[in-house]
């Protein structure tokens, strides 16, 4: 079993310069800490878990998003852990990583497809990221605009937008300016 955290740290409650520093970077965080006990421990039970590989969990609100490398299918031939995750976590969403942003924005996004996604360096070296999506498949994406960017954001890492189409084609058309009002404007000043 590979965990965001070595099995002995967590055994001992004590972490290694290595995980440390994991931690202090912010590659992992205490729910990974919290969520790896926890899957250990459940793994005295379900001895397949052995060969899990997770990579990150990550909890939304009332969602459990679980990152794992090649054993998603060993998670969900566990109907009976399956549903404890869900009894005290929430949803439970499992995404194969490493966490590349158009892949995971496309499995969430299923069956729409974006439209493209671009990316803004910001001058303090940050980096954001914007995925525009059709507007007719609005009613197709099963998460909104924000539940998306919680998410996606919180898998890799980054900050990352969602806007549909047509919003982007109302801020055009609010930033364009009236000729007719303002030729409308020169006339009354003549007068």
């Amino acid at each position: 079993m590979k965990l965001p955290v070595c099995i002995i740290d967590l055994e001992s409650d004590f972490l290694c310069p290595s995980c440390q520093d994991k931690l202090d970077r912010g590659r992992i965080d205490q729910f990974d800490i919290e969520f790896s006990k926890w899957i250990l421990e459940r793994a005295k039970e379900y001895l397949d878990l052995d060969k899990l590989n997770l990579l990150r969990a990550i909890r939304i609100e009332n969602r459990l998003i679980l990152v794992v490398k090649k054993s998603r299918d060993i998670l969900l031939a566990n109907t009976e852990l399956m549903e404890e995750m869900k009894e005290k976590f929430g949803e439970v969403l499992i995404l194969e990583g490493p966490a590349k942003l158009r892949t995971i924005v496309r499995k969430l996004i299923a069956p729409a497809i974006e439209v493209g996604i671009n990316s803004l360096y910001l001058p303090d070296g940050f980096r954001e990221s914007i995925v525009m999506l059709r507007s007719e498949d609005r009613g197709r994406i099963p998460y909104s605009k924000e539940e998306l960017r919680e998410i996606v954001s919180a898998v890799t890492g980054e900050s990352v937008i969602f806007e549909y189409q047509d919003e982007r084609e109302e801020k055009k058309r609010e930033d364009v300016p009236d000729v007719l009002e303002d030729r409308l404007r020169g006339l009354s000043k003549r007068r």
